[in-house]
């Protein structure tokens, strides 16, 4: 059995991208930044939210101060690096020597308790400099290894094709990473083409004759392939049942379920996926450095992005509003210049050949799954993980209290736009449930039953109607509501 996000959708007409119909990830208003003045002010999806971050008591306890921390290989910075991370913030971190995203997320991690753990306070962005290694020196009672010597970069050149580290059946263009580009005008419109191998791609910009008109702006594109991965593939990135349904719901509102559809138009740049993963937020950056780290898709990335120019690193880039900022950010390279961050994403927006690269890239199986893998660490599990509190009592994750299919759809939903207003809203309405329900203590969840759960998405669903247009009173109909419905995975 394959699973398509939509069935009812056919793969020519993925999604007509309607500035009016589905909404698109958004910076916050001026309303939202004055609810609270913990809020971001520039930006809804730092890289590093400190909400992410493991409760502080657990990692305390993870840290021996009686004597050197145990590090499991020394041998190199990067291993080294990489064992103190594991011995006081990561466990789970592979120590391998390969500085990509996750070991990144977790320095930032370690950056975020420092203080706490008692190496001082530090800067959360995620660069290992001096005072960090300080830090990490202190507390393990270790000594840094001297850097590795960086070995030059080889040029960009096409990659060797290779079948993707995953049950799904490639859909590859063949061994030519050439796009071919061509413009046929129709009906008075001029509509790009872009072909790999057997496999083409097309798409117009708006024209005038549209109300909203802006330039560049994509309007709708042709081409997008689905029901390329099985329930067994997704279940293989860590899937649950209600996990799928729950995407399903998200894809279909964002994307229409199309993994490669692109969004020029809103104040993200250039978003991109069955999630429209944000380029000014951040997201998209990392994205494609995960896409470019993971085994399964190495080779897909430097097909569709590194041998079109399109790579991504880490460190200082050009923001928004003349800002500069440090993190994972989109580096293009044409015609011997280079653009980083916005305006990388400015510069893409602009060129059909690298728009058709990213329509292709999502009809590529392992990319497809590869977006899938991410959505569901980077969004779906840190939402429904998100920490509440309580006044009768100590807090937990979310998941604990709201356990329908639907509930936590809102709520990944919710994080899916704004992560901060999760706990910042759910803080907020549980504490009008507590006042209303004097007497019952909320931080049990055994306390909480179907009314206290519908009553809780009724106050986020209101919410939203009033902070944002549009609500979810029309999202995910077809999940249960069902207090206890939600069935994660097993793994």
């Amino acid at each position: 059995m394959t699973t398509t996000l939509d069935d009812t959708l056919t793969d020519t007409t993925p999604s007509g991208f309607d500035p009016d119909g589905p909404e698109a990830i958004e910076a916050p208003t001026d309303a939202l930044e004055a609810m609270d003045p913990e809020a971001f002010s520039d930006d809804p999806w730092a890289e590093f939210d400190p909400e992410h971050f493991e409760d502080l008591e657990e990692i305390e306890s993870q840290v021996s101060f009686g004597g050197p921390i145990h590090l499991a290989d020394t041998s190199t910075r990067e291993r080294w690096l990489q064992s103190a991370l594991r011995a006081l913030v990561a466990p789970k971190l592979a120590v391998d020597g390969d500085i990509g995203p996750r070991t990144i997320e977790a320095l930032a991690k370690f950056q975020h308790c420092s203080e706490k753990l008692g190496g001082g306070p530090l800067k959360v962005d995620g660069v290992l400099g001096r005072r960090t290694i300080a830090a990490l020196e202190q507390l393990t009672q270790s000594k840094a290894p001297a850097p590795t010597p960086q070995a030059p970069s080889p040029p960009a050149t096409p990659a060797t094709p290779a079948t993707p580290a995953t049950p799904a059946t490639p859909a590859t263009p063949g061994p030519s990473t050439t796009l071919e580009l061509r413009e046929v005008v129709v009906k008075g419109v001029t509509e790009h083409r872009i072909r790999a191998g057997d496999q083409e791609v097309s798409f117009s910009y708006w024209t005038p004759r549209w109300k909203h008109y802006k330039p560049f702006n994509v309007s709708r594109y042709k081409g997008a392939r689905k029901s390329l991965l099985s329930d067994a593939d997704i279940a293989s990135v860590g899937y649950g049942t209600s996990d799928l349904r729950i995407l399903r719901a998200n894809a279909l509102k964002e994307s229409g379920g199309a993994f490669g559809a692109i969004n020029t138009w809103d104040d993200q740049i250039v978003s991109w996926g069955m999630a429209q993963f944000a380029g000014q937020a951040g997201t998209l950056a990392v994205l494609l450095a995960r896409l470019k780290q993971s085994a399964r898709t190495r080779a897909s990335f430097d097909r569709w992005f590194r041998s079109q120019g399109i790579d991504v690193d880490r460190g200082d880039y050009p923001w928004k509003g003349g800002k500069t900022r440090t993190g994972t950010h989109v580096v293009i390279t044409a015609d011997g210049k280079e653009y980083r961050g916005n305006d990388g994403w400015q510069y893409l927006r602009t060129q059909p050949r690298l728009i058709g690269a990213f329509l292709l890239a999502g009809n590529d199986p392992a990319i497809q799954l590869g977006q899938l893998e991410f959505w569901r660490t980077s969004f779906l599990s840190r939402a429904i993980e998100k920490q509440v509190s309580f006044a009768s009592g100590p807090g937990g994750p979310i998941r604990r209290y709201i356990t329908s299919e639907r509930g936590l759809a809102i709520i990944v939903r919710l994080h899916n736009w704004l992560p901060a207003n999760v706990v910042r809203w759910s803080n907020r309405f549980i504490a009008e449930l507590e006042r209303e329900h004097p007497g019952r203590d909320l931080s049990d969840p055994f306390e909480w039953d179907q009314a206290l759960e519908d009553a809780f998405v009724k106050k986020v669903s209101d919410e939203r109607k009033r902070v944002k247009k549009g609500s979810y009173d029309d999202y995910a109909l077809a999940l249960s509501r069902a207090h206890g419905s939600y069935v994660g995975s097993s793994g």
